[in-house]
């Protein structure tokens, strides 16, 4: 580095990777600890908060002793490249430290992590977090000191096996432990793992609790049903399936009797897309936290909380898209989920939501941080118009063609004219041709442009 590429840096002012200190001190320590555990960074010493360079001591001996400072106070020790940089108001000291592979790095016993320019105290959460990432475990592939074999039912072992038989169309002659084993869900016949515990446990652990309400009206001053669920993470799935289905509110739509003799169901939500979001809610969750999830239902929307932030830098519109990388946060329960037909691919969860929520006719959902976990909010219009009178326009008779597009716009509001054409095997013109008559006939829109606009089934 020159005195040219030092006065650009330091114009470029503090960041999440560029700190200024006047002098050295336990202070610089803790920046580049901080840094080494948020993807590296620099810090000058020698420079003010505003940007002007008061200057250091260029001496040899000077910076083999901070150096061996550094080294002293952080574990595991960490050693810096140091290089004095000249220029015309004074030198300035460049500490450069790398993102290093086993984290978190301390400084008497101290654990920082960078945000934006500042640096701050790791939780205990935060480190837990921070040492699994770097040891490529997961919470949920520990042994839980706690539980044994012997704690774990049989009758949901081969409720598990059950399922997964259903779910490939095979018989699994393994017999329990084997089973379990194959899965990584049991350690040397005598271990087992907290994903095991959550699954199998004949007692289910405490940190498995959800609190479900459904309250009246549109605030929390008063409730019609109030569960605390306590079970395994499968039954607990069926069970707030069974509260969504009996709090939220659903009518009739009529059917041309050519079509079927019985009037289908309309819900104030899709149910596929209710049982995505309280799969993530079960599998997504951490369970190192001891707070209940919860799930409340009001009459315009459903919230759903639990702990565990979602993955930085992930926002609606890349959930939308698909621009972003898949992970998850209890591995051995998602495979498990995964296995008995519960997901269906890792990550498209919450993209089947929003394509669900959009062919409903409904707002996309709402999500945030909020206390150390993720919130998510999910909104009906206008939920009077679900009552056991409603009926919607589809008393046309209507051919094979003309319910495999309505089938297809209202499974994904966004599909094209051409996607179409290329999932029913019609040509291009018919596909346009069928979507004007529907239009005509009441039962489609076009929100916005053909390019950029989206399907709306009325």
């Amino acid at each position: 580095m020159n005195a040219k590429n030092l006065k650009k840096l330091i114009k470029s002012g503090e960041s999440a990777h560029l700190e200024f200190k006047e002098s050295f001190g336990d202070t610089v320590i803790e920046a580049l600890v901080a840094m080494a555990n948020t993807g590296g960074g620099k810090v000058l010493v020698g420079v003010r908060d505003n940007g002007t360079v008061c200057g250091v001591e260029p001496h040899k001996a000077k910076i083999t002793s901070w150096i061996n400072d550094i080294k002293m106070k952080t574990s595991p020790s960490l050693f810096p490249e140091v290089l004095i940089v000249g220029i015309q108001s004074g030198s300035a000291a460049v500490f450069s430290v790398k993102d290093v592979s086993v984290k978190p790095i301390s400084t008497k016993g101290k654990c920082f992590i960078r945000r934006g320019s500042s640096n701050h105290l790791m939780s205990i959460q935060e480190i837990a977090d921070m040492y699994l990432k770097t040891y490529n475990l997961s919470w949920d592939s520990l042994i839980d000191p706690d539980k044994t074999p012997a704690d774990l039912s049989l009758k949901k072992v081969e409720r598990f096996r059950t399922l997964l038989e259903k779910q490939a169309s095979v018989t699994v002659p393994d017999d329990s432990f084997t089973l379990l084993r194959k899965f990584s869900l049991l350690k040397n016949d005598r271990e087992t793992t907290f994903a095991a515990s959550l699954l199998f446990s004949a007692k289910p652990p405490a940190n498995t609790a959800i609190h479900a309400v459904r309250f009246k009206g549109t605030t929390k001053d008063e409730s019609t049903e109030d569960l605390y669920i306590q079970d395994d993470l499968v039954a607990e799935t069926d069970l707030l399936m069974e509260f969504i289905h009996r709090s939220i509110k659903r009518g009739v739509r009529k059917v041309s009797a050519l079509k079927q003799l019985t009037h289908e169901t309309v819900w104030q939500y899709p149910p596929d897309a209710m049982r995505e979001l309280v799969v993530n809610l079960v599998i997504h969750r951490d369970y190192k936290n001891a707070s209940p999830a919860c799930l409340f239902i009001f009459d315009d929307r459903i919230e759903m909380w639990n702990a565990g932030e979602m993955p930085k830098g992930l926002s609606l519109d890349k959930l939308q898209s698909g621009d972003y990388e898949p992970s998850a946060r209890n591995p051995l329960l998602t495979r498990v989920f995964k296995e008995i037909g519960l997901i269906e691919n890792l990550g498209s969860g919450l993209q089947k939501v929003c394509r669900l929520l959009t062919g409903a006719g409904l707002p996309l959902p709402f999500i945030e941080a909020l206390a150390s976990g993720t919130r998510i909010v999910v909104r009906s219009e206008n939920p009077e118009k679900y009552t056991e009178k409603y009926t919607e326009k589809y008393t046309e008779t209507l051919s094979k063609s003309e319910r495999a597009v309505l089938s297809l716009t209202g499974g994904s509001a966004r599909i094209t004219q051409s996607q179409i054409a290329r999932k029913t095997s019609l040509s291009l013109q018919a596909v346009k041709k069928i979507t004007a008559g529907l239009k005509n006939k009441g039962l489609l829109r076009r929100i916005g442009p053909d390019k950029g606009g989206h399907w709306e089934v009325l």
